[in-house]
């Protein structure tokens, strides 16, 4: 599946690069009456292609759809004459496209753990199997204490949590953490011998795994899967 998702981002890139190229192409050879160049370098041009990538390869097609969106609503003035100013409409939009982020990945995912309790065990680490943490414009320290964490989704919106899993144990079909991050970042704490996989789809953002792991330690069977989309923002894995 992971390798079905990184050939469907690289062909939709080729395919969009060869649709580029192609255009510039035509206007080279004055094959076209007006200036498509302007429209391919372009940073609403730019909004729309992220959308796509991001609708072919990724579970957050909402995400993308919402991209592909504010391009082609930017792009209108432009086709219909009339004059719009970013500094007018972007930070509404930002935060209408937000609004729609967040209720869309609760109605989802937040299905997994909305409903169960979530009790503190003696050492006042939580102890639900869900993972269920939204972190906007601030964020803080959440620490589980599962013996069967099975997964969850973790919002940050300018903003991050740190998520100290040290006293968990995944499940025996391992954790699937779905993470969308926006102008923010989170911080997964581990243990050492954990196996830890990403799928998640980085734009203008990344992942790294800071863990410092020691050579004589059993890597364990069971994998920290972490999905979602980080846009403009991180995920980190480090442990103590």
């Amino acid at each position: 599946m992971e390798d079905k998702r990184s050939v469907d981002r690289r062909n939709i890139a080729a395919i969009l690069l060869i649709v580029a190229g192609g255009l510039l192409f035509l206007e080279t050879f004055d094959l076209v009456d007006f200036s498509i160049k302007h429209l391919v370098f372009n940073w609403k041009t730019l909004l729309i292609a992220i959308g796509l990538i991001i609708v072919v390869s990724s579970e957050q097609r909402i995400t993308g759809y919402i991209l592909i969106g504010l391009g082609v609503v930017f792009w209108i003035p432009y086709f219909f004459d009339y004059s719009i100013h970013l500094h007018q409409v972007f930070w509404p939009l930002v935060l209408i496209g937000v609004g729609l982020v967040i209720l869309t990945r609760r109605s989802v995912h937040g299905r997994l753990g909305s409903h169960r309790s979530k009790t503190l065990n003696d050492d006042g680490a939580l102890s639900t199997d869900y993972i269920d943490d939204v972190a906007i414009f601030g964020g803080g320290v959440k620490r589980y204490g599962s013996q069967n964490l099975k997964g969850g989704n973790i919002t940050a919106i300018f903003g991050g949590s740190e998520i100290d899993l040290t006293l968990s144990q995944m499940s025996n079909e391992g954790t699937i953490v779905d993470v969308f991050t926006m102008f923010g970042g989170t911080k997964f704490i581990v243990p050492g011998n954990w196996q830890i996989k990403s799928e998640a789809v980085s734009l203008f953002g990344g992942f790294t795994d800071k863990r410092h792991i020691k050579p004589s330690e059993e890597v364990s069977e069971k994998v920290l899967l972490i999905k979602g989309l980080i846009l403009f923002g991180g995920v980190e894995i480090k442990n103590y």
